[in-house]
């Protein structure tokens, strides 16, 4: 927590990258800043409603890439042909530019942190959400310290 002061007996127990997304044992806090934006929320862990992984794709731009490329493949014009290909080949690219995936920690109050996760892998950020749940349900005296 580079920029933020810990309370008396808190732990940092994982932070992501740049300490954007950090957890301790009494919070879980966003500090993220770009031009012309910014985000600084904090949730309590008592009040960790879910976590969780969202991920969007849109598949329907692979199914007409694939349409596109099986119709290019038979067509016996060469200009026909290759303008079908390069279409498929130009939907497949802005079907993996456009996908998305943000780490989504709601709270009972209605707050929301969503952290995008480029350059994590997925094991990284299952592990963040799990100490997340562990972090909760120790705060909140389920399981052992």
């Amino acid at each position: 927590m580079a920029n933020s002061k810990l309370l008396p007996g808190e732990k940092v127990l994982m932070s992501s990258d740049k300490d954007i997304l950090i957890l301790t044992n009494y919070r879980v806090r966003l500090n993220q800043a770009a031009t012309g934006a910014s985000n600084y929320i904090s949730i309590a862990l008592d009040c960790v409603a879910s976590c969780g992984l969202v991920t969007k794709s849109k598949p329907l731009l692979l199914a007409i890439a694939a349409i596109c490329g099986a119709i290019g493949i038979t067509q016996n014009k060469d200009d026909f042909r290759y303008g079908l290909l390069v279409i498929a080949a130009v939907l497949v690219v802005i079907y993996f530019v456009t996908r998305s995936a943000v780490i989504a920690i709601s709270s009972n109050g209605g707050d929301k942190i969503t952290s995008p996760v480029k350059g994590m892998s997925r094991e990284n950020i299952l592990e963040f959400l799990e100490a997340v749940e562990e972090a909760r349900f120790k705060f909140i005296g389920r399981i052992g310290q």
